[in-house]
Protein backbone atom coordinates (compact mmCIF):
# COMPACT_ATOMS: atom_id res chain seq x y z
CA UNK A 1 0.00 0.00 0.00
CA UNK A 2 1.26 3.49 -0.85
CA UNK A 3 1.30 5.07 2.60
CA UNK A 4 2.50 8.59 3.23
CA UNK A 5 2.29 11.00 6.12
CA UNK A 6 2.15 14.77 6.61
CA UNK A 7 3.58 17.36 9.01
CA UNK A 8 0.16 17.87 10.66
CA UNK A 9 0.74 14.61 12.54
CA UNK A 10 3.59 16.46 14.25
CA UNK A 11 1.39 19.49 14.97
CA UNK A 12 2.49 21.55 11.96
CA UNK A 13 -0.58 23.35 10.58
CA UNK A 14 -1.28 26.37 8.38
CA UNK A 15 -3.94 27.74 10.77
CA UNK A 16 -3.16 30.80 12.89
CA UNK A 17 -2.91 30.03 16.60
CA UNK A 18 -2.61 26.30 16.03
CA UNK A 19 0.53 25.88 18.10
CA UNK A 20 4.24 25.21 18.02
CA UNK A 21 5.96 24.06 14.83
CA UNK A 22 8.72 21.49 15.15
CA UNK A 23 11.79 21.86 12.87
CA UNK A 24 11.15 20.37 9.44
CA UNK A 25 14.32 18.28 9.54
CA UNK A 26 13.08 16.50 12.64
CA UNK A 27 9.65 15.91 11.13
CA UNK A 28 10.99 14.54 7.83
CA UNK A 29 13.49 12.32 9.65
CA UNK A 30 10.72 10.84 11.78
CA UNK A 31 8.32 10.36 8.84
CA UNK A 32 11.02 8.36 7.08
CA UNK A 33 11.99 6.43 10.22
CA UNK A 34 8.35 5.39 10.68
CA UNK A 35 8.48 3.65 7.31
CA UNK A 36 6.36 6.01 5.24
CA UNK A 37 7.07 6.22 1.51
CA UNK A 38 6.02 9.82 0.96
CA UNK A 39 4.76 13.01 2.49
CA UNK A 40 2.64 16.06 1.82
CA UNK A 41 4.44 19.36 2.20
CA UNK A 42 2.66 21.02 5.10
CA UNK A 43 1.98 24.78 5.32
CA UNK A 44 3.44 27.11 2.67
CA UNK A 45 7.09 27.76 3.41
CA UNK A 46 7.45 25.04 6.03
CA UNK A 47 9.56 22.89 3.71
CA UNK A 48 12.03 24.53 1.31
CA UNK A 49 10.32 26.40 -1.52
CA UNK A 50 13.24 26.01 -3.91
CA UNK A 51 12.37 22.86 -5.92
CA UNK A 52 15.92 21.55 -5.98
CA UNK A 53 16.34 22.01 -2.24
CA UNK A 54 12.95 20.42 -1.61
CA UNK A 55 13.74 17.41 -3.77
CA UNK A 56 17.10 17.01 -2.02
CA UNK A 57 15.50 17.00 1.43
CA UNK A 58 12.95 14.38 0.38
CA UNK A 59 15.16 12.20 -1.80
CA UNK A 60 17.85 12.02 0.87
CA UNK A 61 15.22 10.38 3.10
CA UNK A 62 13.69 8.25 0.31
CA UNK A 63 10.40 10.14 0.58
CA UNK A 64 8.20 10.90 -2.42
CA UNK A 65 6.58 14.35 -2.65
CA UNK A 66 2.88 13.46 -2.81
CA UNK A 67 1.09 16.81 -2.74
CA UNK A 68 0.17 19.78 -0.62
CA UNK A 69 -2.86 21.08 1.24
CA UNK A 70 -4.13 24.37 -0.18
CA UNK A 71 -6.84 26.32 1.70
CA UNK A 72 -8.74 28.70 -0.55
CA UNK A 73 -11.50 31.32 -0.30
CA UNK A 74 -13.50 31.20 -3.52
CA UNK A 75 -17.01 32.49 -2.82
CA UNK A 76 -15.95 36.16 -2.99
CA UNK A 77 -14.48 37.60 -6.16
CA UNK A 78 -11.40 39.39 -4.81
CA UNK A 79 -10.51 36.53 -2.49
CA UNK A 80 -11.02 34.02 -5.30
CA UNK A 81 -8.52 35.82 -7.54
CA UNK A 82 -5.93 35.86 -4.76
CA UNK A 83 -6.55 32.21 -3.89
CA UNK A 84 -6.28 31.18 -7.53
CA UNK A 85 -2.91 32.91 -7.86
CA UNK A 86 -1.65 31.29 -4.65
CA UNK A 87 -2.88 27.87 -5.76
CA UNK A 88 -1.18 28.20 -9.12
CA UNK A 89 2.13 29.12 -7.47
CA UNK A 90 1.86 26.09 -5.22
CA UNK A 91 0.99 23.87 -8.20
CA UNK A 92 4.13 25.13 -9.96
CA UNK A 93 6.24 24.13 -6.95
CA UNK A 94 4.54 20.72 -6.82
CA UNK A 95 5.18 20.15 -10.52
CA UNK A 96 8.84 21.13 -10.19
CA UNK A 97 9.23 18.84 -7.18
CA UNK A 98 7.59 15.87 -8.91
CA UNK A 99 4.46 15.74 -6.75
CA UNK A 100 0.99 14.70 -7.95
CA UNK A 101 -1.79 16.42 -5.99
CA UNK A 102 -3.01 19.89 -5.16
CA UNK A 103 -5.33 19.28 -2.21
CA UNK A 104 -7.88 22.10 -2.18
CA UNK A 105 -10.04 22.94 0.84
CA UNK A 106 -12.24 25.86 1.74
CA UNK A 107 -10.42 28.11 4.20
CA UNK A 108 -13.54 28.51 6.34
CA UNK A 109 -14.20 31.31 8.77
CA UNK A 110 -14.24 32.07 12.48
CA UNK A 111 -17.98 31.43 12.46
CA UNK A 112 -17.61 27.98 10.92
CA UNK A 113 -14.68 27.07 13.17
CA UNK A 114 -16.82 27.93 16.18
CA UNK A 115 -19.69 25.71 15.01
CA UNK A 116 -17.71 22.88 13.39
CA UNK A 117 -19.34 19.51 13.92
CA UNK A 118 -22.74 21.08 14.55
CA UNK A 119 -25.24 22.13 11.91
CA UNK A 120 -25.14 25.90 11.41
CA UNK A 121 -27.90 27.60 13.38
CA UNK A 122 -28.44 30.41 10.84
CA UNK A 123 -28.36 30.85 7.09
CA UNK A 124 -25.43 33.26 7.22
CA UNK A 125 -23.15 30.35 8.14
CA UNK A 126 -23.68 28.69 4.74
CA UNK A 127 -23.21 29.73 1.10
CA UNK A 128 -26.13 31.09 -0.86
CA UNK A 129 -26.73 29.94 -4.45
CA UNK A 130 -24.59 32.69 -5.98
CA UNK A 131 -21.71 31.94 -3.62
CA UNK A 132 -21.89 28.23 -4.45
CA UNK A 133 -21.76 29.05 -8.15
CA UNK A 134 -18.74 31.34 -7.70
CA UNK A 135 -16.99 28.81 -5.51
CA UNK A 136 -17.50 25.93 -7.95
CA UNK A 137 -16.48 28.01 -10.96
CA UNK A 138 -13.28 29.14 -9.23
CA UNK A 139 -12.50 25.58 -8.08
CA UNK A 140 -12.83 24.36 -11.66
CA UNK A 141 -10.53 27.17 -12.76
CA UNK A 142 -7.86 26.30 -10.21
CA UNK A 143 -8.10 22.64 -11.20
CA UNK A 144 -7.65 23.57 -14.87
CA UNK A 145 -4.60 25.66 -13.99
CA UNK A 146 -3.13 22.72 -12.08
CA UNK A 147 -3.88 20.26 -14.88
CA UNK A 148 -1.96 22.44 -17.33
CA UNK A 149 1.07 21.89 -15.08
CA UNK A 150 0.54 18.14 -14.80
CA UNK A 151 -0.92 18.36 -11.27
CA UNK A 152 -4.26 16.82 -10.31
CA UNK A 153 -6.51 18.92 -8.07
CA UNK A 154 -8.62 17.09 -5.49
CA UNK A 155 -11.06 18.65 -3.05
CA UNK A 156 -10.76 17.98 0.68
CA UNK A 157 -13.81 18.42 2.95
CA UNK A 158 -12.71 20.24 6.08
CA UNK A 159 -14.24 20.68 9.53
CA UNK A 160 -14.68 24.37 10.26
CA UNK A 161 -15.10 25.21 6.59
CA UNK A 162 -18.03 25.83 4.26
CA UNK A 163 -17.59 22.37 2.73
CA UNK A 164 -17.87 20.22 5.85
CA UNK A 165 -21.21 18.37 5.97
CA UNK A 166 -22.26 15.62 3.57
CA UNK A 167 -24.85 17.96 2.04
CA UNK A 168 -22.16 20.58 1.38
CA UNK A 169 -19.80 17.98 -0.07
CA UNK A 170 -22.53 16.68 -2.37
CA UNK A 171 -23.39 20.22 -3.46
CA UNK A 172 -19.81 20.98 -4.39
CA UNK A 173 -19.36 17.71 -6.27
CA UNK A 174 -22.57 18.30 -8.21
CA UNK A 175 -21.37 21.74 -9.31
CA UNK A 176 -17.79 20.89 -10.29
CA UNK A 177 -16.36 19.04 -13.27
CA UNK A 178 -15.15 15.52 -12.37
CA UNK A 179 -12.74 15.59 -15.30
CA UNK A 180 -11.00 18.53 -13.59
CA UNK A 181 -11.54 18.06 -9.86
CA UNK A 182 -11.27 14.82 -7.92
CA UNK A 183 -12.14 14.10 -4.29
CA UNK A 184 -9.73 13.72 -1.40
CA UNK A 185 -11.52 11.49 1.13
CA UNK A 186 -10.46 12.61 4.60
CA UNK A 187 -12.08 10.04 6.86
CA UNK A 188 -11.69 12.10 10.02
CA UNK A 189 -13.02 15.38 8.67
CA UNK A 190 -15.99 13.69 6.98
CA UNK A 191 -16.91 12.02 10.29
CA UNK A 192 -16.39 15.27 12.21
CA UNK A 193 -18.94 16.91 9.89
CA UNK A 194 -21.49 14.18 10.58
CA UNK A 195 -20.85 12.07 7.48
CA UNK A 196 -20.08 8.41 6.85
CA UNK A 197 -16.69 8.14 5.08
CA UNK A 198 -17.33 4.68 3.62
CA UNK A 199 -20.79 5.64 2.32
CA UNK A 200 -19.42 8.85 0.79
CA UNK A 201 -16.61 6.89 -0.86
CA UNK A 202 -19.12 4.38 -2.18
CA UNK A 203 -21.25 7.07 -3.81
CA UNK A 204 -18.24 8.74 -5.40
CA UNK A 205 -15.76 5.89 -5.80
CA UNK A 206 -14.65 6.97 -9.26
CA UNK A 207 -13.93 10.46 -7.98
CA UNK A 208 -11.88 9.46 -4.91
CA UNK A 209 -8.30 9.87 -6.12
CA UNK A 210 -6.55 10.60 -2.84
CA UNK A 211 -7.16 9.54 0.78
CA UNK A 212 -6.35 11.09 4.15
CA UNK A 213 -6.70 8.32 6.72
CA UNK A 214 -7.59 9.96 10.02
CA UNK A 215 -9.33 8.52 13.10
CA UNK A 216 -11.68 10.26 15.53
CA UNK A 217 -12.22 9.83 19.27
CA UNK A 218 -15.99 9.28 19.63
CA UNK A 219 -16.10 10.66 23.18
CA UNK A 220 -14.54 13.98 22.20
CA UNK A 221 -16.83 14.11 19.16
CA UNK A 222 -19.84 13.71 21.47
CA UNK A 223 -18.63 16.79 23.36
CA UNK A 224 -18.35 18.65 20.05
CA UNK A 225 -21.94 17.75 19.16
CA UNK A 226 -23.44 18.89 22.48
CA UNK A 227 -21.15 21.62 23.81
CA UNK A 228 -19.82 24.91 22.35
CA UNK A 229 -16.44 23.33 21.61
CA UNK A 230 -14.62 25.03 18.73
CA UNK A 231 -12.62 23.10 16.16
CA UNK A 232 -9.31 24.34 17.61
CA UNK A 233 -10.39 23.36 21.12
CA UNK A 234 -11.47 19.93 19.92
CA UNK A 235 -8.09 19.40 18.25
CA UNK A 236 -6.35 20.47 21.46
CA UNK A 237 -8.56 18.03 23.39
CA UNK A 238 -7.39 15.12 21.23
CA UNK A 239 -10.32 14.51 18.91
CA UNK A 240 -7.95 12.94 16.36
CA UNK A 241 -6.27 9.73 17.48
CA UNK A 242 -3.99 7.10 15.90
CA UNK A 243 -5.72 4.94 13.30
CA UNK A 244 -7.48 2.02 14.93
CA UNK A 245 -8.09 3.74 18.26
CA UNK A 246 -11.20 5.67 17.26
CA UNK A 247 -14.54 5.32 15.51
CA UNK A 248 -13.56 5.14 11.82
CA UNK A 249 -14.31 1.83 10.11
CA UNK A 250 -11.21 1.68 7.94
CA UNK A 251 -12.06 -1.87 6.85
CA UNK A 252 -15.26 -0.58 5.24
CA UNK A 253 -13.39 2.26 3.54
CA UNK A 254 -10.77 -0.16 2.24
CA UNK A 255 -13.47 -2.49 0.85
CA UNK A 256 -15.30 0.32 -0.94
CA UNK A 257 -12.12 1.69 -2.50
CA UNK A 258 -10.64 -1.76 -3.19
CA UNK A 259 -7.50 -0.94 -1.21
CA UNK A 260 -4.62 -1.54 -1.37
CA UNK A 261 -4.22 -0.04 -4.85
CA UNK A 262 -0.97 0.96 -6.48
CA UNK A 263 -2.59 4.04 -8.03
CA UNK A 264 -3.88 5.52 -4.77
CA UNK A 265 -1.85 7.29 -2.10
CA UNK A 266 -3.15 7.01 1.47
CA UNK A 267 -1.82 9.84 3.63
CA UNK A 268 -1.99 8.83 7.29
CA UNK A 269 -2.68 11.84 9.47
CA UNK A 270 -3.43 12.75 13.06
CA UNK A 271 -4.16 16.48 13.42
CA UNK A 272 -2.72 17.50 16.79
CA UNK A 273 -2.00 20.79 18.52
CA UNK A 274 1.27 20.97 20.39
CA UNK A 275 0.66 22.80 23.63
CA UNK A 276 -3.01 21.87 23.78
CA UNK A 277 -4.84 20.19 26.63
CA UNK A 278 -4.03 16.86 25.03
CA UNK A 279 -0.64 16.32 23.48
CA UNK A 280 0.81 12.99 22.39
CA UNK A 281 4.24 12.81 23.93
CA UNK A 282 5.62 11.05 20.87
CA UNK A 283 3.98 11.92 17.52
CA UNK A 284 6.34 9.47 15.78
CA UNK A 285 5.08 6.61 17.95
CA UNK A 286 1.51 7.49 16.98
CA UNK A 287 2.44 7.72 13.30
CA UNK A 288 4.10 4.32 13.51
CA UNK A 289 1.09 2.79 15.25
CA UNK A 290 -1.29 4.20 12.62
CA UNK A 291 0.82 2.81 9.78
CA UNK A 292 1.04 -0.62 11.37
CA UNK A 293 -2.73 -0.75 11.94
CA UNK A 294 -3.57 0.13 8.34
CA UNK A 295 -1.03 -2.33 6.97
CA UNK A 296 -2.61 -5.10 9.06
CA UNK A 297 -6.03 -4.25 7.64
CA UNK A 298 -4.60 -4.31 4.12
CA UNK A 299 -3.22 -7.79 4.70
Amino acid sequence: MRLGSAPITWGVCEMEGWGERLPFNQVLDEIAACGYAGTELGPPGYLPTDPRALRHELESRHLAPVGSFCPVTLHRGADAARSRAEARALAELLAAAGARFLVLADAGSEERLASAGRLPSNASASFDDDEWARFADAANGIAADAAALGIRAVFHPEAGSYVETEAEIERLLSLTDPSLLGLCLDTGHVAYGGGDPAALAGRHRARVEHVHAKDVDPEVLRHVRHEPLTYLDAAAAGIFVPAGRGMIDFSAVFRVLDLPRADLWVIVEQDIRIGGVFMPQDPAANARASREHLLRLAG
